[in-house]
């Protein structure tokens, strides 16, 4: 019975990891280039159960003894885009992720297309991370003294220039390798290891939308609820039934 007690615990904490899950990607839904995240389970080994007869011990099946979060997934799935009319708003379609630079320097990736100018006018991402283009084949920072920020389809760049003055020829795109998992960062950033992007196009004056989906994540919600609540109904069952043992015990 107390092995049911342990079992039944196991699945609310795991259901309760789902929950949380599903109720970022919600908080999300409106976040430009939001990637969903998936939360995997998986069961624990299973026991084999044998009935003994003497000194034999027979077979007789086996014993799920509880579930645990396996990993939780982000899903790469292409948002939708919408059209803004503002040149500072870039879209990417394709596995293609903007190189922008965190505080302390480190490089990190982002689908969130939504630039503005600071002071210097030095392009950044509405949370203040420097955004990066390639200047004579190093990452360099991005500036637009006239203030027009044009970029074609391949990422070029046009009257863009870095600390020094010089050009900078285009965005710097990164792609995320197959079977690489990236870390979320918050801000909408990812950590890991890139590669160059290949096929992709960039949209200028669109927003890629994040790829939540509402309805699917409520169902999803209430799924993991009731899961949830059958877990609960297990234990207080247990609990009840070793009520009664101990009652019977004090007879």
């Amino acid at each position: 019975m107390v092995r049911g007690l342990y079992t039944a615990a196991a699945g609310m904490m795991a259901q309760q990891a789902r929950v949380d899950t599903i109720a970022n990607n919600l908080a999300n839904v409106d976040t430009p280039g939001y990637k969903r995240d998936e939360t995997a389970i998986r069961s624990f080994p299973e026991m084999l159960i044998s009935r003994l007869e003497g000194s034999e011990a027979k077979p007789i099946g086996s014993l799920v003894t509880g579930s645990v979060v396996a990993e939780v997934k982000t899903s790469d799935s292409q948002g939708s885009l919408k059209g803004t009319n503002n040149p500072f708003d870039l879209a990417l379609q394709g596995n293609a992720y903007f190189a922008v630079r965190a505080p302390g320097g480190e490089i990190c990736y982002t689908r969130q297309g939504s630039f503005i100018l600071d002071e210097n006018s030095c392009l950044r991402t509405t949370a203040g991370h420097t955004v990066l283009g390639i200047s004579g084949g190093r990452l360099e920072e991005i500036y637009i003294p006239g203030g027009d920020l044009q970029v074609n389809e391949d990422g070029l760049l046009s009257g863009a220039v870095n600390a020094r003055g010089e050009a900078v020829e285009r965005l710097a795109l990164t792609a995320k390798p197959a079977g690489e998992v990236w870390r979320k960062g918050g801000d909408s950033l990812f950590r890991g290891a890139a590669a160059e992007a290949q096929a992709f196009e960039v949209r200028q004056g669109y927003l890629e939308g994040s790829n939540v989906n509402p309805l699917s994540e409520m169902v999803n919600m209430i799924s993991a609820m009731r899961s949830y609540e059958a877990g609960q109904r297990v234990i207080q069952a247990t609990d009840s039934t070793l009520e009664k043992v101990n009652q019977v015990g004090q007879i």
